[in-house]
Parts: structure tokens; C-alpha cells; sequence
């Protein structure tokens, strides 16, 4: 009977374990059930981010954007405007300006910025300084290798009393464009005109010159203030100093009754003074680009 008594407790807890256990499982699965219900509920609840392009920082109005002014920021998709601009399309704001001003972390939306106005050109120039642009078949253009930034010498060939004259013309001459290429960094190549930075005086002088003379174009170092007063008259002979003038003397006509006067040697004749090719001229007190 003892042995009975003792196998009867054994089956009391056993079952009582069993009971236990189920209950156990029965309530783990009701609350996995129930966490997974909530999971549900709460996804379909949660609502549903997108990123959009924003402030990284307070912008003020007419703030140029570039990369360091943009950031990104995850937004509800219903509340998302039809104009924001997405982490993919940033680059259309680079560049762009703000209407007005931004708080660190609003979208930066089409509505708020506006294509930036491009500089005239005529805004380069200083007070009191002009523009003019030449045609290249009107000056030597030093065969393309001119760019915005450089400065040139100008000389004007032209007819003075039968004899053939070069001169300065306008010396240090900033260069602003060729072509439409202002880009002092940019590559040479060919152009079809050059414009200049000239004063008012000095663009008469150009634009008179080119009516009676060749301009050509003489490359300056930037760094070289030095100002040129020579010019060259004659031909080529008296250049190269093979012009007969040096043995030229002065003579006086004598009359033959009728006959067609001669030129004679007279007794106190001394060669004529030679004409030297190279002469002095009046120039400029300074170079064009620094005049104002």
C-alpha cells in the first residue's frame, strides 16, 4: 500500500506539471499573438517616410545654393509637396537662388528659388572705361593666341607726306574678350574678333586709326610698365639704312636761257643731314589699362 501511495503522489505532480506547462505555452502564444497583432496594427498605422531635399542650415534670402546649403530629411509621403525635390535630382537647385529665406531643415521646393541673373557684360567695365571690338581681318591678332586678361600694344602703319610711318598707336591695352569667350583660364584657339578695355579718347583714336591705317597687334608682357615713344618713317631701304639720302648735297638751280634748269652742287654744299628711320614721338604718360 505504501509503494501505491507513493506512485499516486508521483502522478499528482506530474500532471500538475503538465497543467502547468500547457498553461505556460497557452499564455506564451496568446501573447505572441497579441505582440503580433499590435506589430500589425502599428505598421499599417505608420506612416510612410520619404526623403526630401532640405536646408542644411537657416538660408537667407538670395543665397546662391551649392552643396554644403542642402542636406536630407525623411518626410510622411502625405505630406510631401508635388514640387520637392528628391535626394536624385539635387543638382537642379545648385546654382539657383533663394526668393527668400529658409529655416535649417524645410524642404527647399521649386516655389522658393529662381534662375540666377547673369551679369552683363557692360558690368565688367569701369567708370569711365569703353568697349571695343575689332574684327580680326582688321588687326593681327597674333594668329589666336590672344585671351581675355592679356595685354596688347597697338601700332598703326599709315601714309604721312609719301613716306610710309609705324607708330604706337595705344599701348597696354587689356584684352576683355575674343569672340564671346571671357574665361581667362580658358584655351586659345581661333577667333573672329577681340574686344578691347579703352577709354573714350583711346577708342576714337582706334576706330579713327582703322579708317586710315593697318593696326597690328603686339603681345605685352603683364608684368612690363615700360612705355615705347619710337616710331618708324621711309621705305624699307631707309630702314635697313641702304637709303641714298646720306650722300644727297645741297644744290642751286641754274637757268639757260630757255632751257630746263639743272640742279648744281653749289660751292658751299655740305651733305644733306640723313633721315634717320627711327624717330621719337609724344606717347601716352602711362599704360591704357591703368587710365582712368
Amino acid at each position: 500500500m505504501r509503494l501505491f501511495r507513493l506512485g499516486a503522489h508521483h502522478k499528482f505532480f506530474l500532471w500538475a506539471g503538465v497543467v502547468f506547462l500547457g498553461a505556460g505555452v497557452a499564455v506564451w502564444a496568446g501573447y505572441r499573438h497579441l505582440e503580433q497583432q499590435r506589430l500589425l496594427l502599428e505598421q499599417k498605422n505608420r506612416p510612410v517616410l520619404i526623403e526630401r531635399v532640405v536646408a542644411a542650415q537657416d538660408l537667407p534670402a538670395g543665397t546662391v545654393l551649392h552643396e554644403m546649403h542642402l542636406a536630407v530629411r525623411a518626410f510622411p509621403q502625405q505630406s510631401i509637396p508635388a514640387d520637392s525635390v528628391t535626394p536624385e535630382q539635387y543638382t537642379r537647385l545648385l546654382g539657383m537662388v533663394l526668393r527668400g529665406p529658409i529655416k535649417a531643415g524645410d524642404m527647399v521646393l521649386g516655389v522658393h528659388t529662381v534662375a540666377a541673373t547673369t551679369e552683363h557684360f557692360s558690368a565688367r567695365l569701369a567708370n569711365g572705361r569703353r568697349a571695343v571690338t575689332m574684327p580680326v581681318d582688321q588687326i593681327n591678332a597674333l594668329a589666336g593666341l590672344l585671351r581675355a586678361g592679356d595685354l596688347v600694344d597697338l601700332y598703326v602703319s599709315f601714309d604721312h607726306q609719301r613716306r610710309k610711318v609705324t607708330a604706337p598707336l595705344l599701348q597696354g591695352v587689356l584684352v576683355l574678350a575674343t569672340d564671346d569667350n571671357t574665361d581667362q583660364q580658358g584655351g586659345t584657339g581661333s577667333y573672329a574678333t577681340v574686344t578691347l578695355d579703352l577709354s573714350p579718347e583711346d577708342g576714337a583714336k582706334l576706330v579713327a586709326a582703322r579708317q586710315v591705317g593697318m593696326i597690328t597687334a603686339m603681345l605685352r608682357n603683364p608684368h612690363d610698365m615700360h612705355l615705347s615713344d619710337k616710331a618708324v618713317r621711309g621705305d624699307l631701304a631707309t630702314l635697313l639704312g641702304l637709303s641714298t639720302s646720306a650722300t644727297e648735297f645741297k644744290s642751286v638751280p641754274v637757268i639757260y636761257g630757255n632751257k630746263v634748269p639743272r640742279q648744281i652742287r653749289a660751292t658751299d654744299a655740305k651733305p644733306a643731314a640723313v633721315r634717320e628711320a627711327v624717330v621719337t614721338i609724344p606717347t601716352a604718360e602711362q599704360l591704357s589699362y591703368l587710365q582712368e
